[in-house]
């Protein structure tokens, strides 16, 4: 947790919530999707959140005269609602500080959204108008917030922390009205992976006459200063969609993960372009018309990776090759609690490698000489991909497919 300009210092630690912040994928996420992830993940496990990224859609709407991919707080609870399992069980509008307190109850977090430019933690804070959830986790006495939002501003940078405020601080950051949802975690609904896919690519050729409006749409208002700033939030929820979608697909579908993972870094190169556009407007000079074609290859490299992706058959991994009575599973496990001092039956598939406590490339060797010693078999060097070496199910799956060819 860091240090936003203005807020109050968050704690240290905070023994429910440090470790769940820790494993949120916050730099794939909206500042409306956060919230909902925190608390799939308090409820389900670490990386379950990541569900969120399995469905592909394109929906446009208009806002202040300029079309847009942004997505509404009704369209983010019903995301959480379909994919991660939570059930909204009470709904208020244009509430003030004392009615969030008193909704409040023990072991009840509360899913809030106000307006970013109230809220003393956020770099937002005096600067810029936007919706923006936390969850409100105690009102006892003071009031803790939990905010898992990442992203680097014109202002500072945002990052997940907890931060207990004082009760009147908290009613003046209210004070313009808030929307509160009470939720219920059940278990997460099962991801039927390759319907989910067939669904994505059967999506992305339907959106595809949509698409190009909305492309035509945009470049017309690239001249303007408030079309470019839409252009710069869309480019932003487009990237983060993109990289979300790759993560949940690591775990998901570990063999196709490398197809976007290749796309990252150019989505990563159109939004500081878009940027820097955007601040050369401010200054009075002319934007570059090109954005939009270069937001339209993009997209059109992404849905041809969807469609790719559906169409190629997932390989088959073979049953794990028994090694003094464990199956691949176990031997993964065993090696990554063994070398890591974890508990290897509490890590989950989706875990991601370099966030588990103690992991490095030393350690990675460690892991990879044991496993191999376990099963009997040599992971061959072409085997040896960033995808491959993501988290603990492309791990599993990975031996698993060295143990199938060694018989």
């Amino acid at each position: 947790m860091s240090h936003v300009p203005n807020a109050p210092d968050p704690p240290t630690t905070d023994p429910v919530w440090t470790p769940i912040l820790t494993g949120l994928r916050a730099t794939a996420l909206d500042c409306l999707q956060t919230s909902f992830a925190l608390l799939s993940d308090h409820a389900n496990g670490s990386g379950s959140h990541l569900a969120l990224g399995a469905r592909y859609g394109f929906r446009t709407r208009e806002r202040d005269g300029l079309v847009t991919v942004e997505a509404t707080s009704d369209d983010r609870a019903a995301e959480a609602v379909d994919l991660l399992g939570l059930r909204v069980e009470g709904r208020w509008m244009q509430l003030d500080g004392p009615q969030v307190r008193r909704l409040c109850g023990p072991g009840q977090p509360l899913y809030v959204t106000a307006d970013a430019y109230d809220l003393p933690w956020c770099p937002y804070h005096g600067h810029e108008h936007m919706r923006h959830s936390f969850l409100v986790t105690d009102a006892a006495d003071d009031v803790t917030v939990v905010d898992g939002y990442h992203n680097d501003t014109a202002w500072g940078a945002a990052r997940p922390g907890v931060w207990r405020l004082p009760t009147a601080d908290f009613d003046t950051a209210l004070a313009g009205g808030a929307h509160a949802l009470a939720v219920a975690a059940h278990p997460a609904p099962a991801i039927d992976v390759p319907a989910m896919l067939a669904g994505n690519a059967a999506r992305a050729r339907r959106a595809r006459p949509q698409i190009a409006d909305y492309l035509a749409r945009t470049g017309a208002a690239l001249g303007t200063e408030a079309g470019l700033h839409r252009f710069v939030l869309d480019v932003w929820l487009l990237g983060r969609a993109r990289d979300l979608h790759e993560q949940w697909l690591a775990a998901a579908r570990p063999d196709a993960a490398a197809t976007l993972a290749e796309q990252g870094p150019r989505w990563q190169q159109l939004s500081a372009r878009s940027y820097v556009a955007l601040r050369r407007a401010q200054a009075g000079r002319p934007a570059a018309p090109e954005l939009a074609d270069a937001l339209g290859a993009l997209i059109a490299e992404h849905l041809d990776a969807l469609e790719s992706i559906a169409a190629a058959p997932a390989p088959e991994v073979a049953a794990a090759a028994p090694a003094g009575g464990d199956g691949v599973r176990a031997a993964v496990l065993g090696a990554l609690g063994d070398t890591l001092h974890l508990d290897g039956s509490a890590l989950r598939t989706s875990d991601v490698l370099r966030e588990l406590p103690g992991f490095d490339s030393f350690r990675l060797v460690d892991i990879i000489d044991r496993v191999e010693r376990r099963l009997g078999v040599e992971v061959p060097a072409t085997a040896l991909s960033a995808a491959d070496l993501r988290d603990v199910g492309s791990l599993c799956a990975m031996f698993g497919a060295a143990a199938g060819g060694a018989r």
